[in-house]
């Protein structure tokens, strides 16, 4: 703890599995899977191309117009 501090670095733990502490990354993950799902289910390609897909909606997600 001693060497965090010393580098500005404040230690907090989060309980695992619980959305409600890291909403925002949980709903950005989520909408990526949704929308790899959709990508694969509408090109009718199996789940071996998740990798290809998630890459997709990644650069997808980042070029949407959003709210800064």
């Amino acid at each position: 703890l001693h060497l965090l501090s010393s580098h500005g670095t404040v230690f907090r733990l989060t309980c695992p599995y619980t959305s409600q502490q890291n909403g925002r990354a949980e709903r950005i993950l989520r909408t990526l899977n949704e929308c790899v799902r959709t990508l694969l289910f509408h090109a009718y390609m199996p789940s071996r191309f998740w990798p290809d897909a998630l890459a997709t909606a990644t650069l997808l997600l980042n070029l949407r117009p959003c709210r800064p």
